[in-house]
């Protein structure tokens, strides 16, 4: 098994003293560098001249460079995988693209993913990823191994360095040298030694016993409470205790660890380390849609809180003194709430927009050409005139904070109820005539005579 197997050049690592060098090609593939190396050869990040794209080579040598595997257990490990992967073509499982071999060695040769795996973010340490992001990633590794068992092929080495993260954040699952792929070869193989990474395996795994989906699901789960917590589940002293608590220990409370999980999330990773087989998810599938159940119902909170942070930050204006929370919620979904950086301008003078501002949060200047003519702190407003005529704006109004402002068109009001929006212009005529009574007054200060 190999570590970062497909990842980008920043995990790249230098050869060693004892190392043969690194070949310039290997079949037609021209060789970048070295990405990583494994229990029978390299890793390279090589080039497609003829597809003109980056790929990902992997060698076995057919030898061993650990002493505890023969040489024909690496051989069938490596064309195990040949064959697994091979038989899979996924969005979320990294793609076999060709397989040869040269000089004695043989390769295969696959999508290079230039990103990095789990690892990074299950570390204790690191910074936990938010909620509805873990949710994401199990449930698309979740639509992988499900459609992985459909054609056969049990992972049986699901962890956090086996999962990729694309740069844009997106999971694919990689490394199937110890897969099962209904082979007898393979099954008598298992009946010898537990394959597998120790801490993530499945209590039929660590007793050697005939494995089914349930055992990749049981493995993705302690995925997912490392993600969510940093440690895996179940640890020990050595190899025969770990697996004494893998077999007997109950599941750790995760709630203890992060008590602001839902309820239905704990009761999902509780099902998936369940002892017994048959309490736990069957299928990937089973386990995919409640995922996504949690997902939808993670979005739709955060949208809930985000429109009730939006509608306190109305509440707290005078202009909304009168409304009830229901019509703030009614302005809120007919209108939108903007963020503007110090220095961007929310409206240019000369610009036609038809829409009526209002300060939520921070200070914007007035501005005439470059002439300053005023100020704007929150709970003013402006743009009523435009909001009403939708004429060319008269001056520039620029954030000098960071600003949050209310935009209200006048078509999207229509959709509000008619209580409210009579209560809205009562309002907003009271401002205008209050703001144009003001006008006058400076008006007639500046021309009284002295």
């Amino acid at each position: 098994m190999v570590e970062h197997t497909l990842a980008g050049p920043h995990a790249a690592q230098k050869p060693g003293s004892d190392e043969p060098p690194m070949p310039q090609k290997i079949g037609k593939y021209e060789i970048l560098g070295l990405i990583g190396k494994g229990s029978c050869g390299f890793v390279y990040k090589g080039y497609d001249p003829y597809v003109r794209r980056d790929v990902a080579v992997k060698t076995c040598r057919g030898f061993s460079l650990d002493a505890a595997q023969d040489e024909e257990s690496i051989k069938r490990g490596f064309f195990t995988e040949a064959r697994a992967a091979g038989m899979l073509s996924h969005p979320h499982i990294v793609s076999l693209y060709d397989a040869g071999s040269e000089a004695g060695m043989n390769y295969l040769v696959m999508e290079f993913v230039d990103g990095d795996t789990l690892m990074p973010a299950c570390a204790r340490n690191a910074a936990r990823l938010p909620l509805d992001r873990v949710v994401d990633i199990i449930f698309k590794c979740a639509k992988a191994l499900d459609y992985s068992h459909s054609k056969g092929v049990l992972h049986r080495d699901i962890k956090p360095s086996n999962i990729m993260l694309t740069p844009d954040g997106v999971p694919k699952v990689m490394d199937f040298s110890v897969a099962e792929v209904n082979d007898p070869a393979v099954v008598e193989d298992v009946k010898r030694n537990a394959v597998g990474s120790p801490l993530y395996m499945s209590p039929e795994q660590v007793q050697r016993m005939k494995l089914e989906p349930a055992s990749d699901l049981y493995s993705l789960g302690v995925v997912m409470y490392q993600l969510l917590t940093g440690e895996t589940p179940y640890g020990g002293s050595d190899l025969l205790q770990l697996f004494a608590n893998i077999r007997f220990a109950p599941v750790p409370d995760i709630e203890a660890k992060r008590p602001d999980l839902p309820r239905e999330l704990s009761t999902l990773i509780n099902r998936l380390l369940a002892k017994r087989v048959e309490q736990r998810y069957q299928s990937g599938r089973e386990l995919g849609n409640d995922l996504l159940r949690i997902f939808e119902r993670l979005k739709q909170a955060d949208l809930n809180l985000s429109r009730r942070e939006s509608r306190d930050s109305l509440r707290s204006l005078r202009f909304f003194d009168s409304f009830s929370d229901e019509q703030i919620g009614e302005i809120l979904s007919a209108s939108h709430l903007l963020t503007y950086a110090p220095g961007v301008p929310i409206v240019r003078e000369g610009d036609i927009d038809g829409a009526f501002y209002l300060i939520a949060r921070g200070s914007a200047e007035v501005r005439k050409g470059n002439a300053l003519i005023g100020t704007l702190l929150k709970g003013d407003c402006f743009g009523e005139i435009g909001f009403l005529s939708s004429t060319r704006r008269i001056a520039t109004v620029t954030a000098a904070t960071q600003v949050l402002a209310l935009r209200v068109s006048s078509t999207l009001l229509d959709q509000v109820s008619t209580d409210c929006q009579l209560r809205f212009y009562k309002i907003f005529t009271q401002t205008l005539i209050y703001r144009l009574s003001l006008s006058n007054a400076k008006l007639s200060a500046a021309t009284a005579p002295v």
